[in-house]
């Protein structure tokens, strides 16, 4: 294989549990669990609860959450979609009113309504054995006070330009100042927040304390009322899916933008893609091409599917993809415009002595996401209702009651029933060309989750949040880590990619984290992009 120049961490092995998260205590609470013989579902709550504390810049209990879940006793995969909507004051006339041609960054009016607690219920209602109260522990010993890592004090600092709440100033830069890498971060309001989830259950965020809290604060400027939380429901559905080379490949389905992830592997189903040198010119180019293709239609086409139909099953169909093919061409890049490919997520996985495996994301859209943390809770609020559309006939126009356009993707892979792979990342726009990234890495060249996870990947599209873009930067600049030889971006650029070196580990690449399976053994990879570990027994 072509030298990159690193060196590869060993992926982390294991039979009877294993968690890759994106923060070391998040992983060990979930493998606590997994050792007292809980499920992947009771798991991923402890694993998520601690995230949402240690990582509050990628999620929060005010964000949303999707999972897919590998239910050993039935060998079905299975979707939650734990999304809020937006409110019941949503619409384009009503923007029109505040005199807003399109939802701020950063607000009370960029926040819909926040799913992840209630997802959090109906994942363990399901699939869990233990009550929500026992898995919380951990991350309620965070919230009282846990050190700061580097690329959290990185990003306090880099938000708060965007003028965040004062309750966020409060929090995240006390006495003024940014937390320095190491420095105890103590979130007391949000601890007491999660001590009170613990003993009440998700109906806190919805019709409690901290629901009727939520309300207040969206009072002035928001678009959210009190009965959009107390009617807030998630919901089960079924998950996409598509064959590749053998195996079937799962993904979230619309609002989200799993659709782009399957459209992109049917496409390269097509060409015989272990053939080409990875990493070189002709791989690089093959799959840069197909992400725009993929992006072109998935821009197109997704909505909310509860008010706008999506014509999946012809998109993720074999005949569209080799129609859809014949646009390639492999001598030269085809024009590309981007969606908009900011984004903070945290995305892990976890599998179980049962046999059941868990992929999950979860996110408050943007750094930070609103910036809005509710007073007396210490709540974080999303801000992922800015990625409505603002065009009347638009699949994912803004209007009341309405999941936005997902960003958030989640992938399960299975051979005859049995789960081979599973793969979970942040990374905003670019989650569905990480995922094809990676996942091809396992199908097509084998590699082991953790080598996978590590090895180059690009990036479509602005990637440092710049509104607009520098004069010099086309919309389909190709952003590829800079650990290849200096021949492949020089024969990118000669097939006409705006190509620009990117750091050795880019984190606008995403932090991505997977698994495989093989003889009884569980093999994890955690991203060196990030703070994360997998660790297995």
């Amino acid at each position: 294989m072509l030298d990159v120049g690193y060196a590869h961490r060993p992926a982390a092995l294991g039979r009877e549990g294993m968690v890759a998260s994106a923060h070391p205590a998040a992983t060990l609470a979930g493998i606590d669990v997994l050792e007292a013989g809980g499920t992947a579902a009771d798991a991923a709550i402890a694993t998520n609860a601690v995230l949402t504390v240690t990582q509050p810049n990628m999620c929060a209990v005010g964000g949303d959450i999707f999972c897919l879940y590998y239910e050993a006793a039935t060998r079905r995969v299975h979707f939650l979609n734990g999304a809020g909507r937006s409110g019941s004051r949503a619409s384009l006339d009503e923007m029109a009113r505040r005199g807003l041609t399109r939802l701020p960054r950063v607000g009370a009016a960029s926040v819909s309504v926040p799913g992840c607690v209630r997802g959090w219920g109906m994942l363990l209602e399901r699939f869990g054995t233990r009550p929500l109260g026992a898995l919380l522990g951990p991350a309620i010993r965070c919230a009282e006070g846990f050190p700061t890592t580097s690329l959290l004090s990185q990003s306090i600092r880099d938000f708060v330009p965007e003028k965040p709440s004062a309750e966020w100033q409060r929090i995240f830069t006390p006495g003024g100042g940014v937390p320095a890498h190491g420095t105890l971060l103590v979130q007391h309001d949000l601890a007491r927040t999660l001590r009170d989830l613990a003993t009440e259950g998700p109906d806190l965020f919805y019709t409690g304390r901290v629901g009727r809290a939520i309300a207040a604060e969206m009072a002035a400027d928001g678009f959210l009322t009190e009965d959009d939380l107390v009617r807030h429901t998630g919901e089960w559905a079924e998950p996409l899916s598509t064959t590749y080379r053998g195996v079937t490949v799962y993904e979230t389905p619309p609002p989200t933008q799993g659709l782009a992830v399957l459209l992109a592997l049917n496409l390269l189903e097509g060409f015989p893609l272990a053939r080409r040198r990875i990493h070189s010119v002709e791989h690089l180019h093959l799959l840069i091409e197909i992400a725009k293709l993929a992006y072109a239609d998935r821009d197109r086409w997704i909505g909310d599917p509860a008010h706008v139909r999506v014509p999946v099953d012809a998109l993720i169909g074999k005949a569209y993809a080799e129609r859809r093919r014949r646009a390639f061409d492999p001598r030269k890049a085809q024009p590309y415009v981007s969606g908009d490919p900011e984004g903070d997520t945290t995305g892990f996985v976890i599998a179980d002595g049962h046999g059941n495996v868990i992929s999950v994301i979860q996110s408050v859209f943007n750094a930070f996401g609103s910036g809005v943390v509710v007073p007396g809770t210490g709540v974080l609020l999303q801000n992922r209702g800015r990625h409505f559309a603002y065009e009347p006939d638009h699949p994912a126009v803004f209007a009341p009651g309405k999941r936005p356009f997902h960003t958030l993707v989640t992938s399960m892979v299975t051979r005859d029933d049995r789960p081979l792979a599973a793969l979970s990342t942040m990374g905003g726009n670019g989650q569905a060309m990480f995922h094809a990234q990676i996942l091809t890495n396992i199908l097509d060249y084998g590699m082991d989750p953790q080598e996978a996870v590590e090895r180059p990947r690009f990036v479509i599209g602005d990637v440092v949040g710049l509104s607009p873009l520098p004069a010099t930067e086309a919309m389909d600049t190709v952003h590829l880590e800079d650990r290849l030889p200096k021949r492949v971006f020089t024969g990118l650029a000669r097939k006409g990619h705006p190509v620009k070196p990117a750091p050795p580990l880019f984190t606008r690449t995403g932090q991505a984290h997977a698994l495989t399976f093989r003889d009884g053994t569980m093999f994890g990879g955690a991203d060196p992009r990030g703070d994360g570990a997998a660790l297995g027994f």
